[in-house]
């Protein structure tokens, strides 16, 4: 049996190698702050201590989480086998990570939620939980989880800035902004309280001041990869926001135009900044035939509901129809077969109507995308970023000349910040039975 240490949680885990925790730890930080370097932390922790079946663990999320497939089970299978004789608490960690990495999340969930109510200090676990809930669209369940464990974790950075955000995302924009600048006060690499920070300051409208700020709290978190170009996007959104198209054109073309869109965050991004400088009237065509030829090369890879919606708003902006209908395809049978009630009922109609508004068919999207609106949260994502499909049908009500639709969902839309964005702020209807205002 291996002497048992306490890493930097104050947990205990069953290695010999002071050297083998510390470079855990690390890789811990990096999961927590994005590090680009993640994997090789963990990496190296196996490499000091082979029997660490915790760090192997980690090293298995890290190469998931870097869409490093291939490379995953193996190196979970040998954590899990390690895990099988060592005490309940890491073997219950080592199984959480391995039902998540096999797509069982239902059940990864329910088990960290059980070790989060004996051990909340499992910030691991509960990053991934916190995650779970994310990408269902379930903000509610976000701050349930982090009110639950932020005490047993005062005073860490990372647990504040999870926190901060699951607050945003709640709409309590003082208490997520207060909390953000608490977090980024004990650490200023801390990507995620920066990102809390974005979202805070474009759902307030403060579209100048966001611009301003961003740049700066971005510069230390040299240690990001793709979360880098995700800080970058919010800062593009500020801009498109206060109408500053040329300089969000300018951010597209020097920040994504130039990326290989490997991970799917990239991708995601590219792409909702794309629709939405489309949707202000901006379109390049050469946008999209760099983007949908990314998209075709991942439209067969089964991530998330957000990483299909995106693939196919690519697809069909490109003009790549056969791949776009392959893609479609290939989700209602899914929908189909599945449990998920999510796909059939609310991706499928909403990608039917994106592929619609890409034909200029504005009618037909709108009657695709009105259903489904109240369910659109369920594909995931932040409220900043399914925004750009709310939009979608907002701007296809008006191009489909359906005013009557269109009026309550503009009234919305502007009531929905102070300055809500200078291209929805710019449009006029007409009159209840007169002529155009």
């Amino acid at each position: 049996m291996a002497v048992m240490l306490i890493d930097a949680y104050g947990l205990a885990v069953s290695s010999s190698s002071r050297a083998a925790v510390d470079h855990y730890d690390r890789g811990v930080r990096g999961l927590l702050s994005f590090d680009a370097g993640t994997a090789e932390c963990f990496r190296a922790a196996v490499e000091a201590d082979p029997d660490f079946a915790v760090a192997r663990a980690g090293f298995a999320l890290a190469l998931f989480l870097d869409e490093r497939l291939g490379e995953v089970r193996p190196v979970m299978d040998q954590a899990h086998a390690r895990a099988a004789d060592l005490p309940e608490r890491e073997r219950r960690h080592v199984e959480a990570l391995d039902l998540m990495v096999r797509g069982r999340v239902p059940e990864s969930g329910a088990l960290i939620a059980e070790i989060l109510k004996e051990r909340p200090r499992e910030l691991v676990l509960a990053q991934r939980l916190y995650f779970f809930h994310f990408w269902q669209g379930r903000s509610a369940d976000m701050l349930a989880l982090t009110r639950g464990i932020v005490d047993a974790l005062d005073g860490d950075s990372f647990m504040l800035g999870l926190h901060a955000f699951a607050l945003e995302e709640n709409r309590h924009f003082d208490d997520g902004r207060r909390l953000a600048e608490r977090a980024l006060a004990l650490n200023s690499q801390d990507a995620w309280a920066v990102h809390t920070l974005a979202h805070v300051l474009y759902e307030t409208g403060d579209n100048d001041r966001g611009a301003e700020s961003l740049p700066p709290r971005v510069q230390p978190c040299r240690h990001l990869g793709y979360f880098r170009h995700h800080l970058l996007w919010h800062i593009a959104l500020l801009h498109l926001a206060a109408g500053r198209y040329e300089h969000a054109e300018r951010m597209f073309r020097s920040v994504f135009a130039a990326l290989p869109l490997a991970i799917a965050s990239d991708l995601h991004d590219a792409v909702a900044l794309a629709w939405r400088l489309d949707l202000v009237e901006r379109p390049d065509p050469e946008r999209w035939a760099h983007l949908g030829a990314r998209a075709a090369a991942r439209a067969d890879m089964a991530l998330l509901l957000f990483h299909d919606v995106h693939v196919g708003m690519a697809l069909a902006a490109a003009g790549d129809w056969p791949t776009a209908e392959r893609h479609l395809g290939r989700l209602r049978e899914r929908g189909g077969k599945g449990r998920n009630r999510t796909l059939p009922e609310v991706a499928v109609p909403l990608l039917e109507g994106l592929h619609a508004f890409a034909r200029g068919r504005h009618a037909e999207a709108e009657a695709f995308i009105a259903p489904i609106e109240g369910r659109i949260a369920e594909v995931g994502g932040s409220h900043a970023q399914r925004e750009v499909f709310h939009d979608t049908l907002l701007a296809a009500t008006l191009r489909a000349g359906l005013v009557e639709r269109a009026r309550p969902r503009l009234e919305r839309r502007l009531a929905k910040r102070p300055n809500p964005g200078h291209y929805w702020a710019s449009v006029r209807l007409p009159a209840p039975g007169g002529p155009t205002v």
